[in-house]
């Protein structure tokens, strides 16, 4: 490959669908990637022991946007959809959630819009449906907000919450879908249609320093005597937001020379959710047992139960592998459910599942760890390489993800889930569509 006219820091989804487009149009481009792999908050495990691939980073593909469903389509993927039967614990009980949009509506319904004034979530709540008729939305509401969003409700923005439930509309008749290949098939796709004539990836390239001026990017990976530079006119810059949040003089952030600091100040603007994920491999799909319904109390049984919440589980969430029999169960924390998991560990983190999942199917502890058989684990928190999981708006913070978008000078270019604004913002579509987005911006630009 000829001297990059262009580099990309990072090689997620992001990194990877603004190289598509400048591969396609013959563009020299380098791409600095600081794991030892590519893929970014994608994480796709192929291990033999479970029956499918498992992904700890993104899972579902959430409706049909097009920024996914264009390249699944193109790359002939398999995508299938996931039954919506939640199911919740209420005392010994596991009681279905019959009508998830309307309980959870009657609190979301209320949220701030137009000229009102913004308030954190948790303001909102506190003078919003109050008393006992409307615990359980409200129980529900919060819960939502930390899960889905892995936002902390007493930071994430009310509005900024109205405008995602308008959006979602009937959540019950939004389609959720997977990939059979996992996420990581649509990294491993995007990836194998870069030409290699004009797109290069160096990977464990830890950038340290960014100098520039217009129309020149410096790039240093690494310090002292192992220092690499690279060189190049144009950037175009994939950071998680919980990177972009660091002060130069934090450990693991990247310096820039002249500084960002207006950047910097819109990604403290947006809130980085935390999430700790993990997946369990049994020997059988034990919870389908009639022993287990009648444990809960759940007179249908639990052979359609898609999703499991125990509200103040450390792990409050847990999904199937439906509609694929699987015996695999995922846990799930975000927010500050998974801030109070963050750093504990391997094994601690282990302890948390098999407890909380104890708790939820009233089941003795010593009785699931006797049938688990594998487990991985994620904690995107401690993810050094990220910092979290997806960014969410904090109060008063509606036009940070634009200010972030926005190019500097025609030289140094800004995607990745945090700066979309076309309404995919915290997913892959959105990562997806801010890369096509900031390789167009460069095409024009060169």
């Amino acid at each position: 490959m000829k001297r990059p006219a262009v580099i990309i820091v990072g090689a997620g989804a992001a990194g990877l669908a603004a190289a598509k487009i400048l591969s396609d149009n013959q563009v020299p481009t380098l791409i600095l990637e600081a794991r030892g792999r590519i893929g970014g908050r994608i994480l796709t495990v192929k291990d033999p022991a479970f029956p499918i691939p498992v992904d700890l980073g993104a899972e579902f593909i959430h409706g049909k946007p097009d920024a996914t469903w264009d390249l699944v389509h193109q790359e002939n993927l398999t995508a299938y959809d996931v039954p919506f039967d939640h199911y919740h614990r209420r005392g010994q009980r596991l009681e279905h959630l019959s009508d998830f949009s309307g309980e959870l509506g009657q609190v979301m319904n209320g949220l701030p819009t137009g000229r009102r004034p913004d308030l954190s979530f948790a303001q909102f709540l506190r003078t919003h449906r109050r008393g006992p008729k409307y615990a359980n939305a409200r129980a529900l509401a919060v819960h939502f907000v930390q899960g889905f969003d892995a936002a902390d409700p007493q930071r994430v923005s009310a509005k900024s919450v109205a405008q995602e439930w308008q959006g979602i509309g009937d959540i019950e008749e939004e389609t959720q879908f997977r990939l059979l290949g996992g996420q990581g098939t649509l990294i491993d796709r995007l990836h194998g249609s870069l030409n290699s004539k004009h797109i290069a990836i160096r990977l464990n390239a830890i950038v340290s320093e960014i100098c520039w001026k217009k129309s020149k990017v410096e790039i240093n990976c690494g310090r002292g005597p192992r220092r690499s530079t690279f060189r190049a006119k144009r950037l175009i810059l994939t950071l998680p937001i919980g990177i972009m949040q660091l002060s130069p003089e934090t450990a693991g952030s990247i310096r820039f020379t002249p500084d960002i600091a207006a950047k910097r100040q819109s990604a403290l603007d947006l809130g980085s959710g935390p999430v700790v994920k993990a997946v369990l491999k049994f020997r059988h799909a034990f919870w389908e047992d009639p022993s287990i319904a009648r444990a809960v109390h759940a007179k249908q049984g639990l052979q359609k139960a898609a999703f499991l919440h125990g509200f103040d589980l450390p792990f409050p969430t847990w999904w199937t592998s439906l509609p694929l029999r699987l015996p695999v169960l995922t846990a799930w924390a975000g927010g500050p459910k998974a801030r109070a998991l963050a750093g504990l560990g391997r094994q601690k983190l282990i302890d948390a599942a098999l407890t909380s999942l104890s708790t939820l199917l009233n089941q003795p502890r010593s009785r699931l760890a006797s049938m688990l058989e594998k487990i991985h684990v994620h904690d995107w928190l401690s993810d050094p390489f990220a910092r979290g999981a997806y960014s969410y708006v904090t109060v008063g913070a509606a036009s940070a993800r634009a200010k972030l978008a926005k190019p500097i000078d025609k030289t140094l270019f800004f995607a990745g889930e945090a700066t979309d604004t076309s309404g995919q913002a915290s997913t892959v579509a959105g990562a997806l569509a801010s890369g096509q987005r900031a390789a167009q911006e460069v095409l024009a630009a060169l």
